[in-house]
C-alpha cells in the first residue's frame, strides 16, 4: 500500500483552489494547475508551455519516506504491483488515467479521438474516452456539462465557426446538461464537450492526453496554437468531432450511468459506478464501509480515493491514517486490506481498476 503524492498538471483552464485546500497549502487559489493526476503512468502533454520533467507521472512515498516515480516501480517489479494478467495485457502501465479535476471556469469546447481514430490516424494505442464521477459543486454554482451537439452544425459550419471564433454561434450548438453530486457520466470519444464551472470530479479515462480544440480563448486563457489540433491542422481536427444531434434527454440516456449495487450488508456497500463493459478499459466502484471491515485484494491493482469519513487502512504491515482527499495505490500482490473507522461515521472510497479479460 503506497501513499500517492500530489501530482498537479498544468492545463489551459483555471481552477485548483479545492485541490490546494486538500494539500493544506497556505494560500489556496485558482490557477493553471487545476488537475491532480493519480498514480499516472501517462505523461502530460503541455504543448505550448515550457517543458517540465516527468510532468503527469505519478509519484509515491514508501514506508521509509523515500519518493519514487510509480512508472519506474512498475517497470522493475510490475508483477508485484500490477499482477501477471495485467502485465500480459497492458505492460508495465496502469492501463487508464485517473485525475481529480477542480474547474473554476467553463472549459474550452473540445473533443477527443476514439481509440479507433487514434490507432488509424495518429498511430497511438488509445483514444480518450472519459468518465466523470461528480464529487462536489462550488457554492452558488449551477452545475452542468456540455455534452454533444443539441443543435448540430455540419462539419463545414463547424469549420467556419472555428475559423471565425464565432463564440455566439458556437454556444448556440449546445444546451447545458444538468448534473448532480454523486452522478457518473460517460463521454465517448468524438463527442464535443466541456466541463461547466465549479465542478470537482474524478475523471477516469483511456490513458492518453489527446485533445482537439475548436474554442481558443476563455476568460482570458488562450489555448496555444500548437495545442489546438494535436500537431495537425484544423481539417484533421474536424474529423475527430461527432456531429450527431442529440437532445438533452437523449444525452442523458446515452451518457448518464446508472449505479449498480453489487453488495449491501451490515459492514459495507459496493457499487459499480462506471462499468468496464462501457469503457473496455477500466472500471470505477464506490465502497461505503459502515463498520470495521476487511477485504481481499484478489490479485487486482487498485487506485483508492477516500471521499468521506476518517480512519485507518492497514495492509501487509503498513498502516495509513486517511481522511477525505487521501489517495492510495494498492498493489496486486497485497493480501488483505483492513479498514478501521474513526468514530461512528462511515467511510466512502472510490476504486479504480484496469479492465482485464
Amino acid at each position: 500500500m503506497l501513499k500517492l503524492l500530489p501530482n498537479r498538471a498544468r492545463r489551459n483552464y483555471a481552477g485548483g483552489r479545492i485541490l490546494d485546500e486538500m494539500q493544506n497549502l497556505p494560500r489556496p487559489a485558482d490557477g493553471i494547475m487545476p488537475e491532480d493526476w493519480l498514480a499516472s503512468t501517462t505523461p502530460a502533454s503541455s504543448t505550448g508551455l515550457p517543458p517540465v520533467e516527468n510532468e503527469g507521472l505519478g509519484r509515491v512515498v514508501d514506508t521509509a519516506g523515500n519518493e519514487h516515480i510509480l512508472a519506474e516501480l512498475f517497470a522493475t517489479n510490475g508483477e508485484y504491483y500490477l499482477g501477471k494478467k495485467h502485465l500480459e495485457q497492458h505492460g508495465p502501465h496502469l492501463g487508464y488515467l485517473a485525475k481529480l479535476l477542480d474547474s473554476s471556469m467553463r472549459l474550452h469546447a473540445q473533443a477527443h479521438p476514439t481509440k479507433e481514430f487514434a490507432r488509424a490516424r495518429l498511430g497511438k494505442p488509445w483514444g480518450k474516452l472519459e468518465s466523470y464521477v461528480i464529487l462536489a459543486v462550488r457554492p452558488g454554482t449551477d452545475p452542468y456539462l456540455r455534452l454533444g451537439f443539441q443543435h448540430a452544425p455540419t462539419k463545414s459550419e463547424w469549420r467556419d465557426i472555428t475559423l471565425r471564433q464565432d463564440i455566439a454561434r458556437m454556444d448556440a450548438c449546445f444546451e447545458p446538461i444538468p448534473v448532480r453530486v454523486g452522478e457518473a457520466w460517460l463521454v465517448p470519444g468524438g463527442m464535443p464537450h466541456a466541463l461547466g464551472p465549479g465542478l470537482l470530479l474524478l475523471e477516469v479515462q483511456e490513458p492518453s492526453d489527446l485533445v482537439g480544440r475548436c474554442e481558443f480563448v476563455r476568460e482570458g486563457i488562450e489555448v496555444p496554437p500548437d495545442a489546438r489540433y494535436m500537431g495537425r491542422d484544423l481539417d484533421f481536427c474536424l474529423d475527430v468531432f461527432d456531429y450527431t444531434q442529440r437532445t438533452p434527454a437523449q444525452i442523458r440516456d446515452y451518457c448518464h450511468l446508472t449505479p449498480r449495487l453489487i453488495t449491501d450488508d451490515a459492514a459495507h456497500e459496493e457499487t459499480v459506478m462506471v462499468p468496464w463493459t462501457r469503457t473496455q478499459c477500466f472500471e470505477v466502484r464506490r465502497l461505503r464501509v459502515k463498520k470495521n471491515f476487511r477485504w481481499e485484494q484478489s490479485g487486482l491493482a487498485r487506485l483508492v480515493i477516500v471521499t468521506g469519513g476518517k480512519g485507518e487502512l492497514r495492509c501487509d504491515g503498513v498502516t495509513l491514517a486517511v481522511q477525505p482527499g487521501a489517495r492510495l495505490f494498492l498493489a496486486a500482490a497485497a493480501k488483505t486490506v483492513e479498514v478501521n473507522l474513526a468514530g461512528n461515521s462511515p467511510m466512502d472510497m472510490l476504486f479504480c481498476q484496469a479492465a482485464t479479460s
